[in-house]
């Protein structure tokens, strides 16, 4: 009785441990907090279109000197992003911010990587081409609204017409498989907010920062969902690998 107890206790473990490659890849999808420092970094220079739609409506109202103030502005926001972005740091820990941010939030718990798909000049370029365009259209939706030619109401459906597409592009462009497909409930819920706005449920903001916050807040708010979702993730597979490896002989408390 006891022998067999035992084999199908064994048999339970080896079948567990065969799991250990389909949890280490959950774990490193969903290692999300660096991604989510950079999209709050992102929705903050992202914010930089306001003064930049403020100072187009300055110039296009005479008030050159205004206008030029807001532009400045923007040009200096957009250098330090690209600072922080691009900037070599020296030391041990050499590499882009997004390394070093990394290092910092999940050093203790040793690193992980999967593969990554090839990162081609044409693919790069296509990048780069593709979130000119999505600011762009972020900026000229801004303005027109600012200044009446799109109702606060359609603001937000007016987003979702690149910011849905964007997202989608974004994830299987640039995100995957470095983040799993968790990332997609961010244009899902965005395109269900504007599909409701249309039906007429009055899920928008109304008054004099109608059109940003319209703009801004179903962004932020829908974007930054998936990151937290995707790091409560990780701690429960990291858990898993734990038990497993606990049950391989390894240490309770290491990967």
């Amino acid at each position: 009785m006891n022998n067999e107890h035992n084999n199908k206790s064994q048999i339970e473990d080896a079948e567990k441990i065969k799991e250990i490659p389909k949890w280490t890849r959950r774990y490193a999808e969903n290692r999300t907090l660096t991604l989510l420092v950079f999209m709050v970094i992102i929705l903050l220079f992202s914010m930089a279109a306001c003064p930049l739609a403020f100072g187009i409506a300055m110039f296009q109202k005479g008030k050159m000197a205004l206008g030029l103030v807001c532009i400045a502005v923007v040009v200096a926001l957009y250098i330090v992003y690209a600072v922080l972005i691009i900037r070599k740091f020296g030391g041990k820990n050499r590499g882009r911010l997004d390394q070093l941010i990394d290092h910092w939030i999940y050093g203790r718990e040793g690193t992980t990587s999967i593969s990554k798909p090839e990162v081609t000049k044409k693919k790069k370029w296509l990048e780069i081409a593709i979130a000119i365009v999505f600011m762009i259209c972020l900026i000229g939706t801004m303005n027109l609204g600012m200044r009446g030619y799109i109702s606060v109401k359609y603001i937000q459906p007016v987003c979702a017409l690149f910011c849905v597409p964007y997202a989608v592009f974004f994830w299987y462009f640039y995100q995957q498989p470095k983040m799993g497909p968790i990332y997609l409930l961010f244009p899902v819920l965005y395109a269900i907010h504007a599909i409701l706005i249309v039906v007429g449920i009055p899920i928008f903001f109304t008054g004099n920062f109608g059109v940003v916050l319209n703009m801004l807040l179903p962004m932020i708010g829908y974007g930054l969902l998936p990151f937290i979702i995707g790091h409560f993730y990780s701690r429960y597979a990291l858990k898993k690998l734990k038990d497993i490896a606990h049950l391989d002989g390894g240490s309770p408390n290491g990967v």
